[in-house]
């Protein structure tokens, strides 16, 4: 039997040896419009914004791609406008932004289109102003993602196209919705 089984393997790897296997190391740059999807309802609160992202995939002759991606991430601003209070009247501002860093797997589901997904850690940063003092806080939280892309090749190594986005991010239970501009650029080809 394992005469058997080494044989198959051995098969298997033997069948591969004529064929020129091409992998490739791709970086890709968006940037674009996010929403923030929350149930908060304040006057003052600004849901719309900005995002980026850098990813890096390899990807092999198949289907498959994984990597990594970060990027910068607008959640919210928040301006009160002027408040009475019992210690007097003041502005009230504060901003949530985010930095994921995510392990990436996308598939190509048909030619130039992909569905991707990632999940990983994401740094919180917190930002809040009254009564003339400012603080800021950074936490943690995990977040992930699914996204759909579409991209059309300029040449061999260029590529730009769209992707939309659906970001959750689990400490604060609320998610951001994006679209962004893609380019991506062929680093390595062996």
């Amino acid at each position: 039997m394992r005469k058997i089984i080494l044989m198959i393997i051995l098969a298997f790897i033997l069948s591969g040896a004529g064929f020129a296997q091409t992998y490739y190391l791709n970086g890709y740059v968006g940037v674009g419009y996010a929403r923030f999807l929350t149930d908060m309802a304040l006057p003052g609160l600004n849901q719309n914004g900005f995002n980026s992202k850098v990813r890096l995939m390899w990807q092999p002759e198949h289907r498959l791609r994984i990597g990594l991606e970060s990027g910068y991430h607008f959640l919210y601003h928040y301006d009160s406008g002027t408040v009475t209070t019992d210690f007097g009247s003041t502005d009230a501002k504060s901003s949530l932004t985010a930095i994921p860093i995510f392990f990436v797997a996308a598939m190509e589901i048909m030619p130039q289109i992909e569905i991707l997904g990632g999940i990983g850690p994401t740094i919180l940063h917190t930002y809040f102003k009254s009564f003339g003092y400012e603080t800021e806080s950074k936490q943690m939280s995990t977040s992930y993602f699914v996204a759909g892309r579409y991209e059309y090749p300029l040449n061999e190594s260029v590529s730009i196209g769209g992707e939309l986005n659906f970001y959750r991010i689990n400490k604060i239970e609320d998610s951001t919705l994006s679209l962004q501009f893609v380019l991506s650029y062929r680093l390595l080809s062996w």
